[in-house]
Formats: C-alpha cells, sequence, structure tokens
C-alpha cells in the first residue's frame, strides 16, 4: 500500500476504536475499573465467544450503531481489512460490491488492492450522507476515485437497481437484514463468486438465519473463518 493509504486506515482504525470505546462505556452500567477489565476480557477470548460475551453484560454490536444514536464509523479492524485485500490479491475480481461501507475502511483496503492490480472497481454502498461525504473524502485523499464507484442510498433500492455480475461481495449492514439482502443479490452472483459476511459471531442470533439458509442449499459452500467477528466465507457452487 501507500504511505498515504496507511496513514489514512491508521488514523481512521484509532478513530473507530476510539468511538466505539466511548459508546460502550456510556452504556456500561458499572465503574471505569470494571469496565476496563470488561474490555481486556473481551479481547482476551475466543472469537466466537464475544457476541455471548457482550450479551452477559447487556451489550451488542449493534448498539454501538443505532439508528437512534449517532452514527459510528464501525471500521474493520486492521487483521479483516488485510484479510479483505488479500482475498482481493488472490481472486482478482473485476466487480466488488460492497454492502455497508460506512466511512470507507473496508473500501480503502478494496480500492488499494485494486489499484495493485491495475484493474476493477467496488461499487460502494452508504445510506448515512455523513458517512457517505466521509467516505468520498477518504477515497479522494487516497488517490483511488478511480476504483471506486459510490452509490448513496438505501441498500435495498441500491441493489435493485444494479445488474450485470459480481465477482466478490462483502456484507456488512444491519445483522438481521443478511438474509433479507442476499436473497436479492442472488441474481448478481455466478459460480465461482466469493461472498464475505462480517460479524457472525458478534451478532450470531441476528445472522442465524442467513447461515442456516446458506449451509443447507448445495448452491453454496461456507464456513465460518474463526478470527475477529467472524467472517461468513462462502462460495457459490452453481
Amino acid at each position: 500500500m501507500t504511505s498515504p493509504t496507511i496513514a489514512l486506515l491508521q488514523r481512521l482504525h484509532e478513530e473507530s476504536r476510539t468511538e466505539i470505546v466511548a459508546r460502550a462505556r456510556a452504556q456500561f452500567q458499572g465503574s471505569n475499573e470494571d469496565f476496563l477489565s470488561l474490555a481486556e476480557e473481551y479481547e482476551a477470548i475466543a472469537p466466537r465467544l464475544r457476541g455471548r460475551f457482550l450479551e452477559t453484560f447487556g451489550l451488542s454490536s449493534d448498539d454501538f450503531d443505532s439508528p437512534e444514536g449517532s452514527p459510528l464509523s464501525l471500521a474493520v479492524s486492521p487483521e479483516t481489512g488485510g484479510f479483505l485485500r488479500n482475498m482481493v490479491l488472490s481472486q482478482r475480481p473485476a466487480r466488488i460490491l460492497e454492502l455497508g461501507s460506512s466511512c470507507g475502511v473496508s473500501t480503502l483496503y478494496f480500492a488499494e488492492a485494486l489499484r495493485t492490480l491495475g484493474r476493477g472497481v467496488v461499487v460502494a454502498t452508504e445510506r448515512d450522507a455523513l458517512k457517505i461525504t466521509r467516505l468520498c473524502d477518504h477515497v479522494r485523499t487516497a488517490g483511488l476515485d478511480a476504483y471506486v464507484d459510490m452509490r448513496e442510498g438505501d441498500v435495498f433500492e441500491t441493489v435493485a437497481e444494479l445488474d450485470g455480475t459480481f465477482d466478490m461481495v462483502f456484507i456488512d449492514v444491519w445483522a438481521d437484514a443478511y438474509l433479507k439482502l442476499f436473497r436479492q443479490i442472488e441474481r448478481l452472483l455466478r459460480p465461482g463468486s466469493v461472498v464475505l459476511a462480517d460479524n457472525m459471531y458478534t451478532a450470531e442470533d441476528a445472522v442465524r438465519p442467513y447461515k442456516h439458509y446458506l449451509d443447507n442449499d448445495p448452491r453454496f459452500s461456507t464456513t465460518t473463518l474463526d478470527f475477529e467477528s467472524g467472517v461468513e466465507f462462502a462460495v457459490v457452487v452453481s
């Protein structure tokens, strides 16, 4: 990656972490000491246990970005970002569909990989006007405009207007909307298309219908990658 992009991503990761910790602290009913202890425990436990761990304390990853609250960036972690970048470099997709781009951290990882390959585009979708403004600014700062097609508005309406096929899809919207959204994008997939979905552990109950749908349909081969917040890795077979 170029130095400006690396510096930008480092700043965005730190901003996202600071925002999320502040929101979680505001929701946590306890002392600062107890909260710091909770944060240390969360970092130490296995990824697949983190969703249940949050629920024990009345917290949820969805709560951190509720419609009623101020919007958070909810950026993917550096580890997940590196995974997304490597997926692009290995699969060499011509078209990527990103469902829920937020402020563009994952978008930057996708687009930077496409720039390395010298081809391709990521269609970035986001409904929040403030986030779209920040996303555009980040893409422009990184000099990645040629590799990003930004679509503002309701994700279901955006998807309904798309045509052609996508080689790779990344789902990171409201967890309880995963299945409905996936069924809407099935027409945009081809055999060999890769579909990645975040938060399979941190939003375990909400994403279960989506997981069951993939598991029980022979058209898809899927597995949950056991790192970070849990990433569902599905391949379209037929």
